[in-house]
């Protein structure tokens, strides 16, 4: 990649780094401020609420306002909410930490939404999809890096409950300045805008015409929200059914995204030689065979195999988005956005366990990421057999 478009790659960074780590102090919010984990999964759901909320008012501004400078208001927004959420833990004030992870996650939600296509259109042609898979390759590094950080200031500062210290408010304020630091870059490499697009008066309410397409937003909204559940929940499993300290189960987390980006690197460089269609009904028939043995298990293998999920995530999410505009290309840029906005699979079905869990018991409540496993084969039966 040359410097005009490092900004736009590290933002890939950044948004990967922010997701895992968010899903990875679930646990840590349930026991510093003493809470259920019904409570602590809301950190969860305001994160994946942000982008249902957020996409399309952001695909508005980009249309008024252009790619570069909505990008720089998403790295601003995200660092206010860092440093906000830094102050609120230091502060104890677990509603205020709510609130900041809102806007941390409208912050995000608005990179996600500005950085394909920007990154996209600032590369030439015959290098776009090189450089979208370089860039979610950073993204991948973001989300495997993001747990070890996390488990590297606990082991080196273990909370006090009793004082309220805790090392993660570091953390935040460290990703606020890196966020701000993204906006500086982009100044002084003069980062430069691309053709802002067109308004276009196009109904939503057309993409419920294509079944095909329906079914893929159920699809997306599962996978998201499967992916989510499990990068939160396999850290209680860990910590209470696989008998791991805190910061041990949450450094293993790792294994999970650098899973996910194993699997996008193989898939990225084997696509082309591979069936998609067998491929996407052994991930998805693999991850659910982990879950289901990891209650069957119930014990630190079981763990081990939660994590393994993360390789077979990784081929899921391109195979759907792409699978789902090829027979819409006319109304692609909607499309992309409704996708998007399935997303808040992931702050409903991480909730939806969490009542599972506080309700019946953390094992039981494995059912449900296996029966949305079960889901995706059946989207991979019926729309990926005649490509």
């Amino acid at each position: 990649m040359n410097k005009k478009l490092v900004v736009p790659g590290m933002v890939f960074f950044l948004w990967g780094s922010v997701t895992a780590i968010n899903s990875t102090l679930v646990l840590f919010f349930h026991q510093y401020f003493k809470i259920s984990w019904q409570e602590a999964i809301l950190i969860n759901v305001l994160f994946y609420l942000a982008p249902f909320i957020a996409c399309l008012p952001c695909s508005a501004l980009i249309s008024r306002w252009g790619y570069r400078t909505v990008l720089r208001i998403s790295l601003a927004v995200t660092a206010l909410g860092c440093l906000a959420l830094a102050l609120a833990l230091q502060g104890y004030s677990f509603s205020c930490s709510l609130l900041a992870v809102f806007v941390v996650a409208i912050g995000v939600s608005a990179m996600q939404v500005v950085a394909n296509p920007y990154l996209a259109l600032l590369s030439a042609p015959h290098k776009r999809s090189g450089n979208l898979s370089l860039a979610s390759a950073m993204n991948s590094v973001g989300t495997t890096l993001g747990p070890l950080f996390v488990a590297f200031l606990l082991q080196r500062n273990p909370v006090n409950l009793a004082a309220h210290q805790e090392p993660i408010s570091q953390l935040w304020l460290a990703l606020a300045l890196f966020s701000g630091l993204l906006i500086l870059i982009s100044f002084a490499v003069k980062l430069p805008d691309v053709e802002r697009p067109l308004r276009l008066n196009q109904r939503v309410l057309e993409l419920w015409k294509y079944k095909c397409f329906v079914f893929s937003v159920i699809a997306i909204f599962c996978y998201v929200g499967v992916e989510v559940s499990l990068a939160t929940s396999v850290v209680n499993y860990l910590s209470t059914i696989g008998l791991w300290e805190m910061d041990q189960a949450m450094s293993l987390v790792a294994i999970y995204w650098g899973g996910a980006l194993a699997g996008r690197l193989l898939f990225g460089f084997f696509a082309h030689k591979l069936n998609i269609y067998h491929s996407f009904l052994f991930a998805t028939l693999f991850c659910s065979l982990c879950v289901m043995l990891a209650i069957f298990f119930n014990n630190g293998i079981g763990g081990v195999l939660l994590l393994l999920t993360g390789l077979g995530n990784a081929i899921m999410y391109p195979v759907i988005f792409s699978r789902s505009i090829k027979e819409i290309s006319h109304l692609a840029n909607i499309a992309a956005a409704v996708l998007v906005m399935a997303g808040i699979g992931g702050a409903i079905i991480p909730y939806l366990q969490a009542v599972i869990i506080d309700e019946i018991g953390l094992r039981i409540s494995f059912i449900l990421p296996m029966v949305l496993y079960f889901i995706l084969v059946m989207w991979g039966y019926f729309q990926l057999r005649d490509d």
